[in-house]
């Protein structure tokens, strides 16, 4: 197999970044390898089964078709979680009545995060600030209804699916440990372009 033919394969719809860096790293390998005795196929078989390091590659940077999701100013998860939080919080104070406190109580904790989480990651790169926001848009409307819930049940009125309560806690902890994966994807194809 030629260095190019493992290439296409190993380095196949990875974000141009990462193609680039990869490219150089393994034509200086087999250089070396061809500059300490061993034939191209020799040297390029060093290198192991492209499919697998391609693998490998797609878990550690970003892919073509994600980068370019994300390189849109594409934030519209977030906008439309921001809008439906004060859609529910202005329906809440129009009810009024000491049974919408807790729901209320949730609504405004959950503006109030996120708009400190946009003024802390406005800075941040575009690709980056879309994705993180996007994410913490679906979670903001999870958790102000998750404390709405919780200031009930903590007044006595708990619902009458308390166990979630407990469960959504629990899928956080699964959500932001995905979440903290492609963020280190993003960061280190970003890292790669220079733009980190």
């Amino acid at each position: 197999m030629t260095l190019n033919d493992w290439l296409n394969v190993a380095l196949r719809n990875l974000a141009p970044a990462a193609q680039e860096r990869m490219t150089a790293e393994y034509r200086a390998h087999v250089q070396d390898a061809m500059t300490g005795g061993l034939t191209e196929p020799e040297a390029v078989a060093t290198l192991g089964d492209p499919a697998q390091v391609n693998r490998a590659l797609r878990r550690t940077y970003l892919m073509r078709e994600e980068q370019k999701t994300l390189q849109l100013d594409n934030q519209w998860v977030w906008r439309a979680m921001t809008v439906l939080l004060l859609g529910y919080g202005a329906s809440l104070l129009m009810i009024g009545g000491a049974e919408s406190s807790g729901p209320l109580a949730g609504v405004v904790t959950a503006v109030t995060l996120g708009g400190t989480a946009w003024c802390l990651l406005r800075s941040r790169p575009d690709a980056l600030r879309n994705y993180l926001l996007n994410q913490l848009g679906g979670w903001l409307v999870n958790f102000s209804f998750w404390l709405g819930w919780s200031v009930q049940a903590w007044l006595g009125d708990p619902p009458s699916f308390g166990a979630i309560l407990w469960l959504l806690p629990a899928l956080w902890v699964v959500w932001f440990v995905e979440v903290g994966r492609v963020v280190r994807r993003i960061r280190r194809t970003l890292t790669l372009g220079g733009r980190a």
